[in-house]
Formats: C-alpha cells, sequence, structure tokens
C-alpha cells in the first residue's frame, strides 16, 4: 500500500488528520469551559466546519449560555500536518515592499526639501534629467535601506490562522495544533506561532494521538479586538450548500445590474491593457519578485491589508516633491545669479566681501588681506594715476607715510561737476528713503567711502541712469561703507529680480559691459 492509499483511509504517516483534531479537541473544550465558565446546563452546542457569510471558516464552533443568559461563543481552529502551513509564518510580501516604498519615498522628498532650502542653485544646475535621478537615487537608496534592514522585523510575519481570526470576532479562539505539526518546541515557526497567540490572546493547544491535550496557554478572557469587528453568521456547510441548491437568493445577492454605456467603453479599452501587458507582467516579472522570499499567491495570503496608509505616504512625498521639482526646472538662467546671492545674503554672507567680486570690469584680487578689504582696487600713491571721465577715484592703501601729490584736475571738469551735482541731489537724504521700509532694491556697486560712491552715481547720471549713494548703516545697523542703489525699491522678490535683469541690460547697453545688478533686501 502507498501512501497515496495509507492517506485515504483517514491515516495521516501515523499522525492525526484534521478531521480527527477537530474531533479529539471537542472534549477538552467543553472540560475546559465547564471549569472556567460553569454553563448553564445542557446548553452546550458543538458544529463544525463552519462557514459564514464572508467566506471565513471556523474549522469547529462551540457554543453555550453563561450564568447570566449571555451566549459564549468559542471557534477553533484544527491543523494537521498536511495543513502546517496555515500555522507557519510567512513573510507579508506586499506590507514589506510597500513599506521599502513609502521608506524610500519619505527619504527622497525630505532630501530633496532640504537641497531646494540650503542649496538650490547646486538642484538648479542638475537640470531635469539629473533631479530625476536624483530623486531615484536616493528613493532606492531608502528603498534597500529599509529591505535589508527590517525583513526580519517581527511585524512582517504572516500566520493565516492568525489573521483569518482578526477577521471576525468570538469570545475566545483557539489554534489546535496535531503535535506532528512541528518537529520539537524549539521550532522557530512554533514559538512564533506562540507570541503571536499570546499577543492576540488566542489559546493554543498541542493534540496528541493518545493521551490528554496539552495546553500551551489560555486565550484571553477580554477580547482585545472585541471593538473593533463583528459577531459573523455561522451556518455548518452542510447547511450551506442544502441553502445554495434549494434556493436562489444567494445567487440574487451577487447578481450585478447590467453595466451603463461608459462602462462598457471603459471595458473595452481597460480589458485588453489587462489581459495583454498586465496580467502577463504579474505573472511573469512579479513572480520573479516573489521567488526569493519563497512565496506565491495562495488562499493562505487572502486576508492580507491593502497598505492604505503605505500608499498614503507614498502620494504625500510625491506631492511635497512635484512642486519643488517643477520650480526648480523652471527657473531661467539670469535668474541662477541672483538666487546665489540672495541665498548669500540669507546666510549673513556678503558676496562684495569675496575676492574675485568684479566692479567696472576688474575683479577684486587676493592680497593676503582678511575678508571686507574696501572695494576700490589699491593703488600705490606713488604710481597712481589720474581717474579718467566714467572712472571712479581709488584711495591709498599703500601705507606709505610721503604726502601724495596732487592729481591733475580731469578733463572736461565742468561735467564732472555737473554730474556730481546731480548725483548729490538724486543721493540726497536717500536713508530716509528705506528707513522703516520693507521691500527690495537693486545694487550696483558698493564702495568703502561716500566720494566714491558719489562718483559712481554721477557717471551713471552721465549715461541717463538714475541712482542714488546709499550708506550700508541705513540698511544694516553698525555696518560701514555704501552702496549704488539704482531704480525705484521693489514691493516683492520676484518684482526686483525681473527689475534688476531690465536694469542691468541697461547699463551694459550704456557702456559699462561687466556691470551687475543684485538684488537686496530691506531688513
Amino acid at each position: 500500500m502507498d501512501n497515496a492509499e495509507f492517506k485515504k483511509l483517514g491515516f495521516q504517516d501515523n499522525g492525526l488528520t484534521e478531521e480527527q483534531v477537530k474531533q479529539r479537541f471537542i472534549p477538552f473544550l467543553k472540560d475546559f469551559y465547564r471549569n472556567r465558565y460553569e454553563p448553564v446546563p445542557n446548553s452546550i452546542e458543538v458544529e463544525l466546519d463552519n462557514v459564514s457569510a464572508g467566506g471565513l471558516v471556523a474549522d469547529g464552533k462551540i457554543t453555550f449560555r453563561k450564568e447570566d443568559g449571555a451566549l459564549f461563543v468559542c471557534t477553533y481552529e484544527a491543523t494537521s500536518k498536511d495543513k502546517a502551513d496555515e500555522v507557519k509564518y510567512q513573510l507579508n510580501v506586499d506590507y514589506f515592499l510597500w513599506d521599502c516604498t513609502a521608506f524610500g519615498a519619505v527619504m527622497a522628498a525630505i532630501f530633496y526639501a532640504g537641497s531646494f532650502v540650503y542649496n538650490r542653485t547646486w538642484l538648479i544646475g542638475l537640470q531635469w534629467a539629473g533631479n530625476i535621478g536624483l530623486l531615484i537615487g536616493v528613493g532606492m537608496i531608502g528603498f534597500f535601506a529599509w529591505h535589508f534592514t527590517m525583513q526580519k522585523w517581527r511585524k512582517y510575519r504572516y500566520i493565516f490562522a492568525i489573521q483569518q481570526f482578526k477577521q471576525y470576532f468570538a469570545d475566545e479562539q483557539w489554534v489546535a495544533l496535531a503535535e506532528d505539526v512541528f518537529p520539537g518546541p524549539s521550532d522557530p515557526y512554533l514559538l512564533e506561532l506562540r507570541n503571536q497567540c499570546v499577543y492576540n490572546g488566542i489559546g493554543l493547544a498541542i493534540v496528541p494521538i493518545e493521551g490528554n491535550v496539552r495546553k500551551i496557554n489560555d486565550p484571553s478572557r477580554l477580547g482585545i479586538y472585541g471593538k473593533d469587528r463583528k459577531m459573523a453568521d455561522w451556518v455548518t456547510r452542510s447547511q450551506w450548500y442544502q441553502l445554495v441548491s434549494t434556493t436562489t437568493s444567494p445567487l440574487k445577492q451577487i447578481r450585478q445590474k447590467a453595466p451603463d454605456s461608459l462602462t462598457v467603453m471603459a471595458n473595452k479599452i481597460i480589458r485588453p491593457f489587462h489581459y495583454l501587458i498586465l496580467d502577463p507582467l504579474k505573472k511573469y516579472a512579479g513572480g520573479a519578485l516573489r521567488k526569493p522570499y519563497s512565496q506565491t499567491a495562495s488562499a493562505y495570503t487572502r486576508f492580507m491589508s491593502s497598505q492604505i496608509m503605505q500608499k498614503l505616504i507614498v502620494l504625500s512625498a510625491i506631492l511635497v516633491i512635484a512642486p519643488l521639482f517643477w520650480k526648480v526646472i523652471s527657473y531661467r538662467e539670469e535668474d541662477v545669479a541672483s538666487l546665489k546671492e540672495l541665498q548669500d545674503w540669507r546666510a549673513g554672507k556678503n558676496p562684495e566681501d569675496e575676492y574675485g567680486y568684479v566692479i567696472d570690469g576688474e575683479a577684486i584680487p587676493f592680497n593676503g588681506e582678511p575678508k571686507g578689504v574696501p572695494k576700490q582696487y589699491p593703488v600705490s600713491s606713488k604710481t597712481k594715476a589720474a581717474p579718467a571721465d566714467d572712472e571712479v577715484a581709488t584711495i591709498n592703501l599703500s601705507g606709505d607715510d610721503e604726502e601724495e601729490e596732487p592729481a591733475p584736475p580731469p578733463k572736461k571738469a565742468a561735467v564732472q561737476k555737473k554730474a556730481t551735482a546731480i548725483a548729490k541731489t538724486v543721493a540726497t537724504d536717500a536713508c530716509s528713503l528705506v528707513k522703516n521700509k520693507k521691500g527690495w532694491i537693486l545694487q550696483e556697486n558698493a564702495f568703502a567711502g561716500k566720494d566714491a560712491a558719489n562718483a559712481r552715481v554721477a557717471a551713471l547720471a552721465k549715461k541717463k541712469i538714475p541712482a542714488r549713494a546709499l550708506a550700508q548703516s541705513c540698511i544694516t545697523s553698525g555696518k560701514t561703507g555704501w552702496i549704488v542703489w539704482i531704480g525705484e525699491m521693489q514691493p516683492s522678490e520676484s518684482a526686483a529680480r525681473s527689475a534688476a535683469t531690465s536694469q542691468q541690460k541697461a547699463i551694459r547697453n550704456a557702456g559699462f559691459s561687466n556691470a551687475k545688478v543684485m538684488i537686496k533686501p530691506l531688513k
């Protein structure tokens, strides 16, 4: 007699079948509840192979009346060796992969938002392809970081019998195991099953071939999840089959209405897509993804949740990233320099104090002195030449004590004097224009002294470009130096940028080829 014929006779490798486990567990439950609740005499009822309207299955159900008249319901799941998959944990693949995806999306959103705030010019330089690659890269790092570090976390251990118990309410629930389901008391699957039973308030017992049932742990007297579950309406399988065969009411319940024309049209598009693309992709690519976990879709995974929370987290991360991404790729090239200078201002750095800042085509050189040097090019008094018409007079930083020889008067002194007068008139009481005001101004240049700033204003005035000399202390208390303010005060950053672009073009067209206009916030 081979193994298959041996099992047909009701035996299983000298072990108990599932039906035998059901039958042998009933006397244990009756004795247990007689001592625990003292039910009303002759009120205990036992039913096997129960099915609910929602498709839940209970191998056994015991009901009785307690002393106070309340109905008590107990269900149990009987498991033999050939049904061991019901009580052995598996990796909840869907739950785990969605957690990985959610973590990767959150990491990408945090990293991108931080880069947008603190280093936006770097993101702009990456352009759209670089930004997409950055988001994918950071997201994958977060995905695989969670994948390799959290795969053995207990929350991802899925046990079918426990998950089925969570779908409905009963006063107490049990898992009854044939003694040959697990090879020993230290089996990791048995230890995890016991831990989950204790955590969820479910009883666990071992049913031997001979002798008494061995109780591992009692069920909790208080229903932990009672408020979150509904009581199932149980019928036996024979009653369910009889109901289906004698009446058409179950068929009426599942009968669907005829679809409308819009649904029919949508199905003509969606069904070919599912049949030709999505279903083969799930079959082959999905199977390949699940192979490392040794798990395929089966009846034992049908109570897995749909991970709504993880999907909402991913959607929220996308909603954070999308507007920042659009704003980054929408920046124009001419706005990037102003943005860099604005970030420096907000960080407490003055771009004019950096070596290399350009004034009238010449960059401030490095001369070994600390930052914050005057903005004019230092020329020794011995080699100092007279300034040209549009040049700004420089100051002596050479350190020699010899008296300077007076410079010869410039040509066209009358024109210069008139321009200086115009500049001084424009600069008159400029500090009052920004006092207690909020907004943005356009800065064309910066100088250490007022005379140099007025000279620059005069040079701009000759080209019919209105400008003012404004002390730095008018904007920032205690700060020395003067700036050249052109145009009018702007109410917003965007308006200031637009005005700076147009003013810079006008100044360069006037002959100042290397002029650069910055925007400066009023504090």
